[in-house]
């Protein structure tokens, strides 16, 4: 049986650089993610997702920058 992995939420820091780019963009590139993903130590995926929750978010009202 594999192991489940435990979620992990961006630090303070991370999400102030992930909020950044969200108001200058709500759709990076792929090359963009790729970069944020090498600065921020996380996953190309984990961005892709985090963006995907922040438009949810936006959508739904519940964004406050």
């Amino acid at each position: 049986k594999q192991v489940k992995r435990r979620r992990r939420n961006a630090s303070k820091d991370q999400l102030n650089i992930l909020e950044n780019v969200f108001q200058k963009t709500q759709f990076p590139s792929a090359r963009l993610r790729e970069e944020l993903a090498n600065k921020l130590n996380m996953s190309p995926r984990a961005v892709q997702i985090w963006f995907q929750n922040k438009r949810q978010a936006f959508r739904k009202g519940k964004y406050c920058p």
